[in-house]
């Protein structure tokens, strides 16, 4: 099996230099819209290629894009870089598709039209989409996905009215308009960052969750291309409700993970503790060793109750240490004062052993004299 470095596998939120891939993905994004805003405006009429400015912005988001920016080694900003990498193609796609509308068309002014009525509807219910990942941000579920997908559908079967030789790649716009494509691709590039971040766990493994992560930011950000101007500060609070959404959440996993049961104290009342509190008191109730001792040897055994007895009697340690042993000395051995006595602590002889094995062999004895008769 690979191992990972802790880098791969656990994301240090607390770490300041983790949050550089952010400012540099908004920044990306938003060099990427000057660029595409500067290729119309430097290029002489007549001239103007959408494919050189599609061109122009991979190349900006690429090199922008290529490596994350970093101070010290912060754990887990592969992980998190690895899904706001994607921030760079998703913006330039909109960008194409939204040049992909206004290609078929031959008006030359803007007309008014139902569609524009749908188009913003769809936009609406995106932005209900987002909101309901915001307030959630690390639930397992797909529906604000799902309703954004929807969404997507309906403005794609009925796109809002088109304008020849307009659109992002290809038109040129005066500063108004400029500046309003700049404030969409920050707006865009912020709450997307952010709701790749909340959307992180803290502990995850190597690149495993880029392409979940990816997909939720996507359908949490995406109304802010086609979202009107003035909707664009629901954009802030949208990350302020998903950033405080994660930090709630943060502190109650934290607050579940430490509240570890205190260690009690006092005796505890677990069964075998039980069973041991009925040992009885282990501690000496004489002063006197020796008393002690007899006192102990005079107690029956604690578990004599449970024990059947079968033919068989205690034994008493204090009759026999007071009978006289009789010693054997062999070769040697020490005598006297140094000698060695053995203990012996068998119950002596049974005469009604004895007689019933005389009995059995006389009878044995019996039998086969009669047997030779």
């Amino acid at each position: 099996m690979p191992t990972y470095d802790n880098e791969d596998s656990v994301v240090d939120f607390n770490d300041a230099s983790l949050y550089l891939p952010l400012a540099q993905t908004v920044f990306s994004i938003c060099a990427c819209a000057s660029v595409s805003v500067l290729s119309c405006w430097l290029a002489p009429n007549g001239v103007v290629s959408a494919v050189r400015t599609l061109a122009l912005c991979s190349a900006t988001g690429g090199l922008l894009m290529r490596s994350p920016l970093r101070l010290g080694k912060a754990h887990g900003i592969s992980v998190v870089f690895a899904a706001l990498q994607l921030a760079i193609p998703l913006y330039l796609g909109t960008l194409v598709v939204e040049q992909l509308v206004h290609t078929c068309s031959m008006d030359v002014t803007h007309a008014p039209s139902w569609r524009h009525v749908v188009f913003h509807g769809a936009v609406l219910v995106m932005v209900y989409a987002g909101f309901m990942r915001a307030r959630a941000p690390l639930e397992d579920t797909d529906r604000p996905f799902i309703l954004t997908l929807l969404a997507l559908m309906v403005i794609a079967i009925m796109p809002p009215p088109a304008v020849a030789l307009a659109g992002p790649l290809c038109q040129s716009v005066n500063l108004w308009e400029a500046a309003d494509r700049i404030v969409r691709a920050f707006c865009f590039g912020t709450l997307y960052s952010i709701t790749v971040y909340t959307s992180t766990r803290t502990r995850c493994s190597n690149y495993s969750n880029t392409s979940i992560v990816f997909f939720r930011s996507a359908s949490a950000s995406l109304w802010v291309s086609g979202a009107l101007i003035w909707w664009l500060p629901l954009a802030a609070a949208q990350c302020a409700i998903m950033m405080h959404a994660r930090a709630v959440n943060s502190n109650a996993f934290a607050g579940i993970a430490k509240d570890y049961k205190a260690i009690e104290s006092a005796t505890s009342t677990d069964d075998e503790d039980l069973e041991a509190a009925d040992l009885g008191d282990l501690e000496p109730k004489l002063a006197d060793p020796v008393a002690e001792q007899n006192r102990l040897l005079n107690e029956r055994p604690i578990y004599a109750d449970d024990t059947p007895m079968v033919g068989a009697k205690l034994i008493d340690l204090s009759m026999a240490a007071q009978e006289p042993v009789a010693s054997t000395a062999v070769g040697h051995e020490p005598s006297g004062a140094h000698a060695f006595q053995p203990l012996t602590f068998a119950d002596p002889p049974s005469d009604l052993g004895n007689d019933s094995f005389s009995a059995s062999v006389a009878l044995a004895l019996a039998k086969e004299e009669e047997n030779a008769i």
